[in-house]
């Protein structure tokens, strides 16, 4: 058997370098991305226009990005509104 192909156990895992940012590169999960059903509204197939892995990845963690920014605007926005309410009965 060829042994420079496996990996020893002490050997650290491989990582991914996707935006800047190192991810761990494990596998078999990386390949369980489906951009179609990230992006629904898509008309194209998105797994067949970006088959690279790491732009999977890039995309993926756009569309996180995106979700976890309109839930700190819609936050922020009940916080604000929450103040300028006590402030009005201070007055």
């Amino acid at each position: 058997m060829n042994k420079e192909n496996q990996p020893t156990p002490d050997s650290p895992q491989p990582t991914l370098e996707v935006a800047g940012e190192v991810l761990p590169n494990n596998g078999p999960l990386e390949k369980e991305i489906d951009l179609n059903s990230i992006f629904p509204d898509a008309e194209a197939d998105l797994n067949a226009l970006f088959p690279d892995m790491e732009m999977k990845l890039l995309l993926k963690k756009i569309n996180k990005d995106k979700k976890d920014l309109h839930a700190l605007k819609d936050r922020f926005l009940l916080e604000n509104e929450a103040g300028d309410d006590a402030e009005d009965q201070e007055v």
